[in-house]
């Protein structure tokens, strides 16, 4: 388990170190601002995306994961976070579609600069890691599928927790008050 671990490990410090950052600020700032936050992922990332909500539930801000049967109706004033490896889940693809034509301001997390959820998206993250279209050439990632995107997508999402609970003011005292308590 040493071994595997390590490798994961160095595959996600690669990960990073080569990763685009460069919009985080804005990306910050524009989460602060919403009213609302929807947030969504496909598959495994949609996983990572649920979480994020939570946190940003924890940290006090009015967040909701797309799939669950309490989001609220959405327009100019709110804000939808997407990941998306690829960025071209035809999923993912067809919601920020509908985000744009409600007027939502979008911003995403993904490991293709070019597609069109980043063309759509005022702020945008991007992870150099494999996508599902990169699965048929040579890989630098021995973990199977996308997994290097989902785990430094996790990291990167919770690294942006800790810079919000700065910029918040908040600590694990103030956001363990906000926690579920019927677990």
């Amino acid at each position: 388990m040493k071994k595997e671990s390590s490798l994961i490990i160095k595959e996600i410090e690669n990960c990073l170190e080569n990763s685009d950052f460069r919009q985080i600020e804005n990306f910050m700032k524009i989460i602060l601002a919403a009213e609302n936050i929807i947030v969504f992922g496909a598959g495994r990332v949609g996983f990572v995306m649920k979480s994020f909500s939570m946190r940003l539930n924890h940290l006090g801000l009015n967040s909701f994961f797309l799939c669950d049967s309490n989001v609220p109706a959405s327009g100019y004033r709110d804000l939808l976070i997407v990941g998306s490896g690829s960025g071209t889940t035809k999923s993912v693809s067809e919601i920020v579609s509908l985000a744009k034509q409600n007027n939502l301001k979008i911003i995403c997390v993904t490991a293709n600069p070019n597609s069109t959820i980043a063309k759509d998206s005022l702020a945008t993250i991007f992870l150099q890691a494999p996508t599902k279209y990169d699965l048929m050439i040579p890989r630098f990632s021995k973990q199977p599928m996308t997994t290097l995107f989902e785990q430094t997508l996790f990291i990167t999402l919770d690294s942006i927790v800790l810079k919000l609970m700065e910029k918040l003011n908040q600590n694990h005292d103030s956001m363990s008050e906000r926690h579920n308590v019927l677990e």
